[in-house]
């Protein structure tokens, strides 16, 4: 009988596997409604996060558990170390599943140092947790639930909790694990979530096509010559708290240079800057959601090029820290029908957009002037043409790959959809179209064209 089940789950999960090999997968962020929970199911949110924090710690504890590789997931009391003595406590609201998954996390972690020390690196033990701030949902329909566009069910929670940005998952997503996050008394839930790569698309004849190139100076620069800047810095609130919190210390066991009282002060401290800090976050969050949803509903298909934003924190950390220009690109992979990436080593500022001759141009010049064919456009333009020109060569590129992929896949599940396959080249209908129809894109977020002040024409 046990071996039977074996067998079974071992089958599911080649299955799984195999299926997994032609989809993609995307991670879904939504946020509980706190307004719409009752005291009860704050109290057993809480409790669930508190429960995890007691296994983790119980399972390092060594004066209990002298081999970690052998606890049982369905462990139903756990000894908790209150000031100076031990205290049992009963896991009401973690599943064997969840248990299951702290207890593998663990594990993981010891492996890792293991690993390091093989190296030669020099490794300490685990240390005792304050607390959790994720706990994993394993398995759908059983750890957690989607019940419709605006509810899920947590396993051993009683209301269904209410989330925001469940109809981003389409109809043909399919939902695998999950994670239930706590940020500052505020509840998530991050899904990973799989799409088939062959499902057919509309027609990529006829489309409407952007491309944009990212900077310092303007945030965003499209093909059609729009110009998009913005910038939200730390508020003075936030500059305030940090000040504040550096003048601060924590309470460490053992010392007498600090109190208790005076340890809670740090900790209130850090909670407001913590709060103050996801203020800022959400604005910027909001303002490259309302960039990308006007990008994505008025553009099929969107081009730009896969920069090194990381790099860039280097020699413009604050300015970039106060955009979060990168998080574009992300947005766009989850939200654009169509985007093309170009390979970050195309030197798209250095070529010109109108004969492609290539020359070495400074960081402070502006204005590309080709010594070649005396071509004058504004720097950053002429970078988004570029990336227009190689993502319409990539995307005619990959259309070739996906008909033959298409093709494969149609005769290996003996589909006959009566399509026909042959190879397409991209024609697209509009290139350089008009700007967006409306200035709001955002508060935060002022529209120029390209051309404004002479741009185009001030070496001409």
């Amino acid at each position: 009988m046990i071996e039977t089940k074996r067998n079974k789950i071992k089958n599911s999960l080649r299955i799984t596997r195999e299926r997994r090999k032609t989809q993609d997968v995307i991670i879904l962020k939504l946020k509980i409604d706190n307004d719409k929970l009752n005291n009860n199911t704050i109290k057993a949110l809480n409790t669930i996060f508190l429960e995890a924090k007691w296994l983790y710690n119980y399972i390092l504890d060594k004066e209990f558990n002298n081999d970690i590789f052998n606890i049982d997931p369905k462990i139903k009391n756990v000894n908790v170390y209150v000031k100076d003595h031990y205290e049992t406590r009963k896991l009401k609201y973690l599943s064997s599943q969840m248990k299951e998954e702290i207890i593998n996390r663990a594990m993981d972690n010891i492996r890792g140092l293991h690993k390091l020390k093989e190296k030669g690196s020099k490794v300490g033990k685990l240390k005792f947790k304050s607390f959790i701030t994720s706990i994993p949902l394993n398995q759908y329909t059983i750890t957690y639930k989607i019940i419709n566009n605006n509810y899920i069910k947590i396993q051993n929670i009683k209301q269904l909790l209410k989330v925001n940005g469940l109809d981003n998952l389409e109809c043909y997503y399919e939902p695998a694990s999950a994670l239930l996050i706590n940020k500052n008394n505020n509840y998530y839930i991050y899904i990973t979530a799989y799409k088939n790569k062959y499902i057919l698309e509309k027609p990529v004849n006829n489309q409407k096509i952007l491309s944009f190139d990212l900077g310092i100076k303007n945030q965003l620069t499209c093909s059609n010559g729009l110009i998009l800047n913005y910038n939200i810095p730390k508020s003075k609130k936030e500059i305030r708290l940090q000040r504040s919190l550096s003048r601060k210390a924590k309470y460490v066991e053992g010392t007498k240079k600090l109190s208790r009282e005076q340890s809670k002060n740090y900790y209130k401290n850090k909670n407001k800057l913590n709060r103050e800090q996801n203020k800022t976050t959400n604005k910027r969050k909001d303002t490259i959601n309302k960039i990308t949803h006007y990008l994505t509903s008025n553009y099929d298909i969107v081009v730009t090029q896969n920069d090194n934003i990381r790099g860039w924190k280097h020699l413009f950390g604050k300015r970039i820290e106060s955009t979060g220009i990168g998080g574009i690109i992300d947005a766009l992979k989850h939200k654009a029908s169509t985007l093309i990436l170009i390979d970050r080593f195309i030197s798209t500022t250095k070529e010109c957009s109108n004969c492609h001759n290539k020359y070495n141009i400074k960081l402070d010049e502006r204005i590309y002037n080709c010594p070649n064919c005396g071509f004058i456009i504004d720097r950053d333009y002429n970078s988004a043409l570029n990336d227009m020109y190689y993502g319409i060569i990539k995307l005619n590129e990959l259309l070739k790959i996906k008909n033959r992929k298409l093709n494969n896949y149609f005769k290996k599940y003996n589909i006959n959809l009566n399509v026909p396959m042959e190879r397409r080249e991209l024609t697209p209908v509009e290139i350089i179209a008009s700007g967006f129809e409306g200035p709001n894109v955002s508060p935060y977020v002022k529209l120029s064209m390209v051309n404004e002040a002479g741009s185009l024409y001030a070496l001409a």
